[in-house]
């Protein structure tokens, strides 16, 4: 995917968000978080665009870590979506969260291009939350798990 087409999604994102938001993000850290949150979710789904069904590890790690960066702009921007007078938000488990990398690529792109498609900032902005659960859910995949021990000439 092309700079210019990058920076069209993300062009694109943010105006639907901002379209009816009757001047919420004017503040300079509204305006700061939802451009962060847009370009990282902009970034994840240009990485899930590759063709492999399951990522290098380099690339994964790399991806885990973008995401990783913007652990407090997504907070901040859940505590303002939070406010917002139409939009219900839920925290936990949802009903079904993708089990397999694949999966994770069509509901990623699927919610992705909702928010394109919205005809509501608020909603859109949801949708966004949405798209940051599921760039945690991926991030978790590449945090070390335990597989195994072994005692012999370990220390600790």
């Amino acid at each position: 995917m092309l700079s210019s087409e990058i920076d069209t999604m993300k062009a694109q994102m943010t105006a639907v968000i901002v379209r009816d938001s009757e001047g919420f993000f004017d503040a300079a850290k509204e305006s700061e978080d939802l451009q962060i949150t847009v370009r990282i979710a902009c970034d994840f789904f240009v990485f899930l665009q590759q063709p492999s069904d399951v990522p290098e590890l380099h690339e994964a790690e790399y991806m885990a870590e973008t995401i990783r960066s913007g652990l407090d702009w997504f907070f901040s921007m859940a505590q303002t979506a939070g406010v917002l007078t139409g939009l219900e938000l839920k925290s936990g488990f949802g009903p079904k969260l993708p089990s397999t990398f694949s999966e994770l690529k069509t509901s990623y792109e699927s919610v992705f291009h909702q928010v394109l498609e919205s005809t509501h900032s608020i909603k859109a902005l949801g949708l966004l939350l949405s798209l940051v659960q599921m760039m945690f859910l991926f991030m978790t995949a590449y945090f070390p798990s335990f597989l195994s021990f072994s005692s012999e000439g370990g220390s600790a």
